[in-house]
């Protein structure tokens, strides 16, 4: 092996199932009549869900815009050391918008293993905070084999 390949080996649902516990953030993936929308965000999992909230200033919203389009999103997560110390999991499904008496367990999911931003900067602007769910109908998992 040269050093610029790398090997890479399949993460069984078990792994894919600890790694998403473990994680915090990732990249969700939306679109819109063919265009695409990457949002940075902090979510909590429970097995076969994502769950997290979109933090938006003012009354329009890009990410609310493109998650009503959407639909089939993709989360993407990963994590790496080095180049053979790593993973990365896809994980597809549609994306629905939960109502106020979904917080207490949204909330709960995502402190459990989210990391949440100090928006105490923000001051004066008007936020707010919606909450969604990932339904995971596939997920794939990568991982560097240590080699």
């Amino acid at each position: 092996m040269t050093d610029h390949e790398t090997r890479a080996a399949a993460m069984d649902d078990a792994a894919v199932d600890a790694f998403l516990r473990e994680q915090g953030t990732g990249v969700l993936s939306l679109a819109e009549d063919g265009a695409a929308y990457a949002v940075p965000v902090s979510f909590g999992y429970d097995t076969g869900r994502a769950l997290f909230g979109f933090y938006t200033f003012g009354e329009e919203s890009r990410k609310r815009q493109f998650a009503a389009t959407t639909d089939r999103a993709c989360l993407t997560v990963y994590d790496t050391d080095d180049e053979t110390d790593w993973k990365s999991v896809l994980a597809f499904g549609p994306l629905a918008e939960l109502g106020q008496e979904s917080w207490d367990e949204v909330g709960e999911l995502i402190s459990e293993n989210a990391w949440t931003p100090d928006l105490s900067a923000v001051g004066s602007r008007r936020l707010s905070v919606t909450a969604y769910e990932l339904d995971i109908e596939e997920v794939t998992g990568l991982h560097g084999d240590g080699e």
